[in-house]
């Protein structure tokens, strides 16, 4: 039910969204010292949230819902504004320590605040309403996190709070083609859910659920690449000097990681499932599987609709979102009558796929045309396929540690990296020295 009802408030959310944050990036990188623009977008989303709320409370009594549910939804609400989770408002707060490279400021508010959250649960077992006390806390453990995020921007960049909405209209415009992107996203993210409780029940979408829960943290990773590299980018393109080297040393980044990650959860997929949920979360393992390699079509889709948006042709991230909507819902009401969860995840891994083959499309017609080296990531992907196999005959944890030290032997002795490509990548970590030292060490010079 909290999954369910979680997944609802998702998609309302992005209602807030309005597809603001990515216009405010793009133009706060250009002048990081102004916060007229931010303060609008803030004001505007505070706005729509309050209007939205009204709006779901009016309705409610004619929607199918409990008068228990209707409470949890209002609760579940607030999220939208103090926590990160919902990438919504306290994802605003962080663009200006995204501009500055200083994101390990709203990383640990955002840890803190899963830090409170987990503190609190333990309490679960001593609550006469352990649902009702799990989704308070849910909502309130994020509230530290916000009042923080206002205290270190006056801080760190000296940011006052203003209620204006100067330019509104100007960004609202610039936002609108995102804020379709942003909401198709969130549906083909939280629809899955729904449908797969209107079909099979709340079993089903407990086991569907605890395989996404496992995949929903690796956002993260394509998010704080890309926050690394927007501002760069968008410098290279104002100067109109050339961004393709780059942008192909990201996507062989991202598609390094992605694929280590769904390599390594394949060939112990039910072990690592059981080992974290417990064996009553078992049949987890193979949408779970299925769900992580969607992850590499995703991890480039994420990096490439940045591009687009830095090249102010946010329209084809709206077709983008649509496209995405579209195969996995007729997928999904195809594949989950008959193969339940495991339907679910297939629905979601064909529309990723889809999606993907749209965006090559797209960025190829613009210009740009990705190459990482296709024959040496292929002898490199199989070699870390098998190796792992091998290992896999072995217990869990021994299985572990020693796949981090299989994909190092194996990426530095096929030369997955160049010389090059690992300079710039240390470069954009302002460790250039360091890189250098590495490469005379691993003797790749």
């Amino acid at each position: 039910m909290f999954s369910s009802l979680l997944a609802v408030i998702g998609i309302l959310s992005k209602i807030v969204d309005f597809g603001i944050e990515p216009i405010v990036f793009r133009e706060f990188s250009k002048e990081n010292d102004n916060f007229q623009i931010f303060n609008t977008a803030l004001n505007l989303r505070f706005l729509i949230y309050f209007l939205l709320v009204a709006v779901f409370n009016f309705l409610a009594p004619l929607m199918p819902y409990t008068s228990r549910e209707i409470i949890f939804c209002n609760i579940l609400f607030t999220t939208i504004i103090f926590s990160m989770k919902t990438v919504n408002v306290r994802e605003l707060l962080s663009t200006p320590f995204k501009v500055h490279l200083k994101m390990h400021y709203p990383m640990v508010l955002s840890i803190l605040d899963n830090l409170l959250l987990l503190v609190m649960i333990f309490a679960i077992p001593f609550m006469k309403d352990g649902t009702m006390y799990f989704v308070f806390v849910y909502a309130v453990s994020n509230i530290p996190g916000f009042i923080l995020s206002f205290y270190y921007l006056k801080r760190k960049f000296g940011f006052r709070y203003r209620p204006t909405f100067d330019r509104g209209i100007w960004l609202l415009k610039e936002s609108f083609p995102l804020f379709g992107f942003v909401l198709l996203t969130t549906i083909f993210v939280q629809i899955d859910i729904i449908i797969l409780s209107f079909y099979k029940g709340s079993f089903d979408t407990g086991i569907y659920s605890a395989g996404s829960r496992l995949t929903m943290p690796l956002n993260i990773i394509p998010g704080a690449i890309v926050t690394t590299v927007f501002p760069i980018l968008i410098k290279r393109i104002s100067d109109k000097a050339g961004s393709e080297s780059l942008s192909n040393l990201v996507v062989k980044f991202l598609f390094f990681i992605s694929f280590i990650i769904a390599a390594v959860f394949t060939f112990e997929a039910g072990s690592l499932v059981t080992f974290i949920f417990g064996a009553d979360y078992s049949a987890a393992g193979m949408p779970a599987l299925i769900l992580f390699w969607c992850q590499v079509f995703l991890f480039f889709n994420y990096y490439t609709l940045v591009v687009l948006i830095a090249q102010n042709k946010q329209f084809y991230n709206f077709l983008y979102g649509a496209i995405q909507v579209v195969v996995n819902l007729a997928a999904n009401f195809i594949l989950i009558p008959r193969y339940s969860y495991t339907g679910a995840s297939v629905a979601k891994l064909l529309a990723s796929f889809v999606s993907f083959l749209f965006i090559l499309i797209v960025v190829n017609k613009s210009g740009y045309r990705p190459s990482i080296g296709r024959y040496r990531v292929l002898i490199w992907a199989v070699l870390i396929c098998s190796g792992l196999y091998l290992l896999s005959f072995m217990p869990l944890i021994p299985y572990l540690l020693l796949a981090g030290p299989l994909i190092f032997a194996v990426t530095i002795g096929s030369g997955f990296f160049n010389n090059n490509e690992l300079i710039v990548f240390f470069r954009l970590l302002n460790r250039e020295e360091l890189g250098r030292v590495f490469i005379e060490k691993c003797r790749l010079g």
